[in-house]
């Protein structure tokens, strides 16, 4: 391998996750004989029982970590250079920060961590405003990112959803669901002659047609121009100057003439096909998996999603809508206000019904062993240990399934008088999970997880200037025709967002304009304007 060349080598023996020292040895030999190789072995990256996933993830690890390594030190070295010498910190998939030690050595952890900011962002405008049930749908150019919290807390994938890739990696992940819909995404008639949106974009370049540069196919944001809901002076604050007519142009051409609509219904028709496609990925995401949308709260973000919001919670029952104070940030928003965090794994496949003392001894002392390796990564991160904050996590079946799910464990250490709650606690994810859980039936423990997080300085909002008026002048910035889902058109006054103040509230039809999204208010609906700046839209009728 050395005269070859190759410098990223994993080691992964079937059993390591019982045993690991043959692993480690192994290792040991392959580094002196190739001593700038980067070695992974699996029991360092994923300690968990199933040989298949323990070496892909292991694999994509050692695929991905010399480069990402080499990138991290490099912005370190130029970031140190340039005078900002404090500590970096990284995103991670499973919605807490690291070090970029730490990412070099498990660079897996960062595989999806691009959207677990925003639901981050979307937990701490819930928080900020006492909502705690929120179904959160971040809209950008190419595709929407689904996820929910529940009583203030975020979900994390079951480990056989967790690939990248069509290749399983065996990392905690929020979550996530992605489909391909966005403000880019666009319109056609396929070879049987039906009426679609999506998953194809635009993209950036050339971006929607009414972008003037090179775009001809319709897309969602030509229909929201045609239907006056996005203005030519206000997109991205005048940044980008686009032209409705070429808009109009795309949509005639490709969609109204071909199905013999007028623009307008082609537009609507747009819209009408990506709300729906994304409500039934919302569903999949909340009622599939036990959730009630009409007890929820529908965040939209992303550059799209207040232009979507309502309509969507209109078809999935969702309780009321808020667009959060940057929609178009508010995942970089996130970064800003989630914690320092590390999980420690080991399987330990034993039987929670019929345990042995000896066995929840056995149990008791792997937690503390992960909770020590915890405490070693911390200590080199210079966190006092009044700042440390541990979560205990066992991951349970009934005996002969597939696949665990995560279960809350007791704080103290385990014992034939508390081991029940562990069970109790298994039956109720399963049923919210699936719908039904057999309490008569054997739980097996497989995975120990540690969770050590530290809270770290977070971003704080101030608060706005109290109002409290109706349709405000001050912040009204002119009226243009718009028309919404009922096809009828209406004249429609635009507000400004920077200049709206706390408890100033808007009667629908109204369009709200700020740099980084638009917010559409349609007839029926009441947007109030709270402290820090979100909106949240009620229906009034």
């Amino acid at each position: 391998m050395k005269k070859r060349g190759i410098n990223s080598i994993i080691v992964a023996f079937l059993f390591s996750f019982l045993n690991n020292q043959h692993e480690l040895r192994a290792k040991e030999l392959i580094k002196s004989v190739h001593p700038k190789a980067y070695v992974y072995a699996s029991s360092e990256v994923v300690n968990v029982i199933r040989e298949y996933e323990r070496f892909s993830s292991t694999a994509m690890n050692a695929y991905i970590g010399p480069k990402t390594a080499s990138y991290l030190n490099s912005l370190k070295t130029r970031l140190k250079s340039n005078g900002i010498g404090c500590q970096v910190r990284i995103m991670q998939s499973n919605g807490g920060i690291s070090t970029i030690e730490n990412s070099s050595d498990r660079p897996i952890g960062l595989l999806l961590s691009g959207p677990a900011g925003g639901v981050i962002g979307a937990k701490a405008t819930g928080k900020q405003n006492k909502i705690s049930n929120i179904i959160t749908i971040d809209i950008g150019g190419t595709s929407a990112d689904i996820s929910v919290i529940q009583n203030g807390n975020m979900r994390i994938k079951n480990p056989r959803d967790t690939e990248v890739a069509q290749l399983p990696v065996l990392v905690p992940m929020l979550d996530i669901d992605a489909i391909g819909a966005g403000g880019g995404s666009i319109a056609y008639i396929d070879d049987g002659g039906a009426f679609r949106v999506g998953p194809k974009s635009a993209g950036a370049v050339p971006g929607p047609a009414c972008y003037g540069n090179g775009g001809v196919l319709p897309t969602v944001t030509d229909a929201q121009v045609v239907l006056g809901r996005l203005d030519q002076e206000q997109f991205l604050g005048g940044d980008i100057v686009i032209d409705p007519s070429l808009a109009k142009e795309a949509i005639r051409k490709h969609i109204a003439e071909p199905l013999g609509l007028s623009v307008s219904d082609a537009a609507l028709g747009i819209l009408k096909i990506i709300n729906n496609n994304m409500a039934l990925a919302i569903n999949s995401n909340s009622v599939a998996k036990g959730i009630d949308p009409r007890e929820f709260t529908l965040m939209g973000f992303g550059g799209a999603g207040p232009l979507h919001s309502v309509a969507l919670a209109e078809m999935i029952s969702a309780r009321n809508v808020i667009s959060p104070a940057q929609p178009g940030i508010t995942a970089a928003l996130g970064l800003l206000v989630t914690d320092l965090k590390y999980e420690h794994t080991r399987s330990v496949l034993i039987t929670l019904n019929d345990a042995s003392t000896d066995q929840l001894n056995k149990i008791n002392r792997i937690v503390d062993e992960l909770k020590n390796e915890a405490d070693l990564q911390l200590n080199q991160d210079k966190v006092s240990k009044d700042n440390r904050k541990y979560e205990y996590i066992m991951e349970c079946r009934y005996l002969g399934q597939g696949f665990e799910l995560r279960t809350k464990m007791p704080d103290e250490p385990l014992t034939k008088q508390n081991v029940g709650v562990v069970i109790d606690n298994f039956y109720e994810v399963h049923k919210q999970q699936y719908g039904h859980a057999f309490r008569d039936q054997i739980t097996e423990a497989i995975t120990i997880r540690i969770i050590a997080s530290v809270d770290v300085d977070k971003l704080t909002f101030t608060k706005l200037k109290t109002g409290g008026v109706e349709n405000p002048s001050y912040a009204q910035l002119y009226a243009r025709d718009t028309v919404f889902d009922d096809g009828k058109r209406v004249s429609t006054p635009r507000y400004s967002r920077d200049k709206l103040k706390s408890g100033d509230y808007l009667t629908g039809p109204s369009v709200i304009t700020q740099h980084n999204s638009t917010t559409i208010v349609p007839p029926g609906y009441r947007a109030t304007m709270l402290d820090a700046g979100d909106i949240i839209i009620e229906k009034t009728e």
